[in-house]
């Protein structure tokens, strides 16, 4: 009985293979005869130019003559039905939609859609409406989803902001005038904490900075209308007791603001309000 069942076995195995596939699905315009036949046998193409989304029927008969071409013994059973999927949704595509919404929330800055990750198996079918919506509440990271049919795609992305501002051409000392000072240029403000400021150089320093650095809010100041060192008249008033003196401001002077002064006289320092026109209108 043994030696019949292996006497039988030989035969199959000697008269080839036996194919019995009717459908499959193809991601390229070309079907190779290995994936028509599910086996290891050459990757030789049969039949190309199968368009994104549509079916081939390739009949028995000519995967049959492409196995006897390739001098392989084989019996196929079947016609076979190729799929080919749409093609896989592109990275410029997507790019190109985010950077479209972008530039709705951000119309004065040049956007760039820096990275962009998409699942391998998001394939863009046109006959699908497809969305994408994303938060467009600041720049940087974030995430998008896509909406195609009944399917639901998340996918990561970075975007960049680009705005023409201006940067400091020197090193500024606290206190010190913008003017003449500062360049116009374009720059990345994806990851600044604070407002850029456009009239600049109307503007001094609040703080020591670098040349370099990006104008914002946190670093201005209106031009102080005295500077430490200048001379002031200190006026000491109560409305009955009026006093004048002379002084300097230990510190730069802002209208309406505290500062303190050095009366020269007793060459104490007091405090007073500067109210304009070199004028200390110190407490009493």
């Amino acid at each position: 009985m043994k030696k019949f069942l292996l006497i039988v076995l030989m035969l199959i195995f000697s008269a080839g293979y036996t194919f019995a596939q009717k459908h499959i699905t193809i991601n390229e315009d070309c079907v190779y005869l290995d994936e028509l036949t599910a086996s290891h046998i050459p990757h030789n193409k049969v039949e190309c130019g199968i368009k994104a989304g549509s079916e081939k029927l390739i009949t028995k008969d000519v995967i049959q003559s492409h196995l006897d071409k390739a001098g392989i013994k084989g019996t196929v059973l079947n016609d076979i039905l190729v799929s080919r999927q749409w093609e896989k949704l592109s990275y410029e595509k997507v790019a190109e939609y985010i950077e479209a919404e972008y530039k709705k929330a951000y119309p004065d800055m040049k956007i760039v859609v820096d990275q962009i990750r998409i699942a391998e198996n998001i394939y863009d079918n046109p006959n699908v409406k497809m969305n994408i919506s994303c938060d467009t509440s600041k720049l940087g990271g974030g995430y998008a989803q896509i909406k195609l049919d009944n399917n639901k795609y998340q996918i990561y992305y970075y975007v960049k902001g680009f705005k023409d501002a201006y940067i400091t051409t020197e090193r500024i000392k606290a206190g010190d005038s913008l003017a003449g000072k500062v360049k116009k240029v374009s720059v990345e403000v994806t990851n600044l904490k604070s407002e850029i400021i456009d009239n600049a150089e109307s503007l001094a320093s609040s703080k020591a900075v670098p040349a370099g650095k990006v104008i914002t809010a946190d670093i201005v100041q209106e031009k102080p209308a005295l500077k430490k060192g200048e001379a002031v008249k200190i006026i000491v008033s109560n409305g009955t007791l009026h006093i004048e003196t002379h002084g300097v401001v230990e510190e730069n002077a802002m209208p309406g603001k505290q500062v303190l002064v050095r009366n020269l006289t007793s060459q104490k320092i007091i405090s007073g309000s500067y109210i304009g026109n070199s004028i200390v209108k110190a407490d009493f």
